[in-house]
Order: C-alpha cells, then structure tokens, then sequence
C-alpha cells in the first residue's frame, strides 16, 4: 500500500466501536498515490470531541461518509471545521448526502460525491492537490467492482482482534422495495470470485474469525454463495462466526445441503421479512412468497441450527395494526432467535413520499409519524412493544423465565401487556436486570401463568447463569425462618 498521507484524512462516524468502517477501508484501498489516515469515531462522542481530533490533524482534506446514524453528528461537525479549519476542503459522500445534494450540509462543503467513490475520490483530491478547480457536485459513475482494491490490509491487527470485519462480495439487490435506496441502482453486481476468496484466505491467515457479510441477498448468488461457504467449512473450526444476509424462500438444496455441516451456532443469518402481508409486499414492490419464506425461517433454525434475525417493519403503506401483528406471531412460531422490529423511515431519494397518507419526521432518522393504515397511536404501541422486546427477549438473558411468559397462543397479547407494566414501572429504556427480574417475577405470579416455584426456580437458573452476578436480588433470597 501507498504511504499514509495525513493531509488526507478520512472520518468515519460508526454505530459502536465494534463497527468498523468497510466504506472507509474501501477507499484507502483504492487510492493510488497515497494512503489517507483513517479516522474512526463512534456516534455516543460529542460534535466538540470529534472535531478535536480533526483540528489535531489539521489535514488539507476532510472526506466525510455520511450515513442515516451518524447525519446529525455531521451536521454539526461540519460547520466547526468550516470555521475554525478554514484551510481544509471538505468532501461529503455516502448515501446519506447522495440524495440530498440541496440541503445545507451538502452547501457548506467544498465537493458531494454522489454514488460508488472508490474511483473518482483520487481524481478529486488530486484536483485539490493541485489547486485545480473541483465542481460542488460530483457524481461517481459505478466502478467496475473487477477493477477495485479489497480492503484487506486496511484492517488492522487491534481490528482482526476487537472489531467486525465485513466483507463485501457483490453491490447492488435484486429488489426494488419502495422505502429503499437499493431500488435507485439497477441489479446486482459482483466482485470476481477468485478475489473475494483471496481476500478472505488473507484475512483467515492473520486471524480472522468472525466475517460479516454486507451482500444484500447472500444465497441469491447461487453456485457463488456455495462456493464461498464451503471456503469457510472446508477451514472445520469451532470458532468461526459467519454473518449473512439471505432471502429465506429462495435456500436451494445444494446451499442446504452444505449449511447443515456448520457447527450450531456458526452461522448467523439475518433476513429481511419486512411484512407477511401479500399485500403489503405488492405494494411495496417487493417480490416475495410469505410461506416459503417462513418455511426457510423454520429451517434455518431446527435444521441448519443457525442464530436467526428476522426484520419486520410497522408503518409500511397498506400495513394495519392487526395485520402487523398477525405477522409477527406467524415469524414468531418458526422460532428465529431474534426478531427485531423496526418503524419505517424515509430515506431520501426513496419513492415512500409517493404513497398517500404517508406522514414522517423531517429530520433523521426521518422515522414515520403515521401512515395511511396506522396512527400514531398504533406506530408508538409497536415502538413500546418493540423497545421492551429488543432488552426482554432478544438479548436472552431471561431465557427459562421468559419460556413461561411466551407459552400462550397470543404471544403479542401476552407481552403487550407485560410491556405496559414495564413502561408504568420504569419507562422505555435503561431498565436493569434486577428490575426485569422483579417485573416478570410480579407479572407471571399476578397472572397465574405458572406456579409460584416454578417462576423462582427458572428466575434463579436465569440470574445466576453464565457466570453472571452470584447475588440473586432480594426478592429471590430464602427468607430467614
């Protein structure tokens, strides 16, 4: 690789710090003449705290990705730049700005790449370099992926040990739903496959164990996706985590046939169901068939014994309550380790502000207020339910315990209710785990759901598992006779 430049310095405003910047890495990688300086930050940092590591650096370029997480962070680091480092030009992309090219934080920068940066970001700094004119708004002509650089020396040893690695083997989706910027390009495009197994071979050899794949719809790829996955059972380790992103009704038997070698676990798997509804999906454009996909759901989870995430999300157009919640208890019965529900948003650029009856927040992360099938009133009970249900049951630290409070034929009846007890008793967010405990401890006994023993003794099992805290809280202990 190139030397690193410090005057060309790259920001990248992750979720976490667990997250590492795969865009960022991208376009390290592919600058010819000299290699940026990364510059990775988490969104929890204050505007002021980010901008001082910029000033420390004093860089002559300033490339910023801006994402839906991070738009508001940017929006205020932007303009101390522009004040107080009048010297560095500032160059915005990501798909964030892409869409967005008459806003005030697209204004206040010197260039917006619009689209796929890796090739055209040398020629711009380059220009700059130079002293040559640069036009305000540029946009990127899609690379030919066969051409560009895999990132894999631009992560480090601490991020082989410490953060995600994310691998990247095509661009582009198949679909074209309404509420998303993948239905703005056109198809799917693919790295060469000999690449993308070098890469990966590179990055097994330094250490890499956990892999998480960005593809949009990994198992469409067919004799592709087969061919990446025996790479990684060929390796036959027990400690390989293996994140993919599928569309559960289109598993052929060949990628079935190879994914129930894996050992229990190693596969982590995340779909996109988004809603049961036939519907709805027509509506949204989105080509699916709700049964198959449940059944793969189902498979994926008592056959390929992989960790399962399934997506649903409240407030697409058409999407009523009950019609919502039918499809939740339908995904829940196929039993995915998580399900995650989400409220729609609307991105910019996406066609949602078409649909009729469509009301959203102005400001990121632009999520819906009501929609033409749900009020207010509806979207703030699913946020409820879905806030109560990401801390109860997807983070499983309850899991005997909440096996009692989910056995009932109305799963959202039931945790609906222990949902609004959790909400009168300690609010939406922040709730510990003794608080939890107590709750479903005062919620299965109040309800008659199982006998008084049986909820101790599957709260005891719960709290002290793992080699979590030994002290069970209070209202567990033998009292003294």
């Amino acid at each position: 690789m190139p030397p690193v430049d410090s005057n060309l310095v790259i920001l990248a405003i992750n979720a976490r710090y667990s997250h590492s910047s795969l865009a960022a890495r991208s376009l390290m990688a592919n600058m010819q003449h000299a290699r940026p300086l990364l510059l990775e930050c988490e969104i929890k940092q204050t505007p002021q705290a980010i901008f001082t590591k910029i000033a420390q650096l004093e860089p002559s370029i300033l490339a910023i990705s801006v994402y839906i997480w991070n738009r508001q962070l940017v929006d205020q680091i932007v303009p101390l730049v522009r004040e107080n480092l009048p010297q560095t030009k500032i160059i915005l992309g990501g798909p964030e700005i892409t869409y967005d090219t008459q806003s005030s934080l697209a204004n206040e920068a010197d260039c917006v790449i619009c689209g796929e940066a890796e090739e055209i970001l040398p020629k711009i700094c380059e220009n700059i370099a130079n002293g040559k004119p640069v036009a305000h708004i540029q946009h990127a002509t899609p690379p030919n992926l066969a051409k560009l650089a895999f990132p894999t020396e631009a992560y480090t040893d601490q991020d082989l040990l410490h953060r995600n690695i994310y691998i990247e083997t095509s661009r582009g989706c198949p679909c074209a739903c309404s509420f998303c910027l993948s239905s703005l390009t056109c198809g799917v495009r693919y790295y060469p496959l000999d690449t993308v197994l070098a890469h990966l071979e590179k990055l097994y050899r330094r250490g890499a164990r956990h892999f998480r794949f960005v593809d949009r719809s990994f198992n469409l790829a067919g004799k592709r996706a087969v061919q990446i996955l025996q790479f990684f059972e060929q390796k036959r380790r027990d400690d390989l985590f293996i994140h993919l992103e599928v569309v559960p009704e289109f598993l052929f038997q060949n990628l079935r046939d190879l994914m129930v070698r894996f050992p229990p676990g190693s596969l982590h798997i995340e779909t996109g169901i988004q809603s049961l509804s036939p519907e709805v999906l027509q509506r949204i454009n989105r080509p699916a068939n709700p049964e198959a996909a449940l059944e793969g759901i189902h498979w994926l989870t008592h056959q390929a014994h992989a960790t399962v995430h399934a997506d649903l999300i409240a407030g697409l157009p058409g999407e009523t309550l009950h019609s919502f919640i039918a499809g939740f208890e339908k995904l829940y019965r196929t039993g995915p380790a998580e399900i995650q529900l989400g409220c729609l948003k609307h991105l910019p650029g996406t066609k949602l502000h078409q649909e009729p009856g469509m009301r959203f927040h102005k400001n990121p992360p632009y999520q819906v207020i009501a929609s033409d099938a749900m009020s207010p009133a509806d979207l703030d009970q699913v946020h409820r339910f879905a806030s109560h249900w990401e801390r109860v049951i997807n983070r499983n630290h309850f899991p005997h315990t909440t096996k009692l409070l989910l056995q009932s034929p109305n799963i959202w009846h039931t945790f609906n209710a222990f949902s609004l007890t959790l909400e009168r008793q300690h609010g939406r967010y922040g709730i510990g785990l003794v608080e939890i405990a107590h709750e479903l401890y005062a919620f299965l006994n109040a309800n008659h759901i199982a006998a008084t023993e049986t909820i101790r003794a599957a709260l005891e099992q719960d709290y002290l598992a793992e080699g979590r805290r030994m002290n069970l809280p209070a209202f567990l202990r033998p009292r003294a006779r």
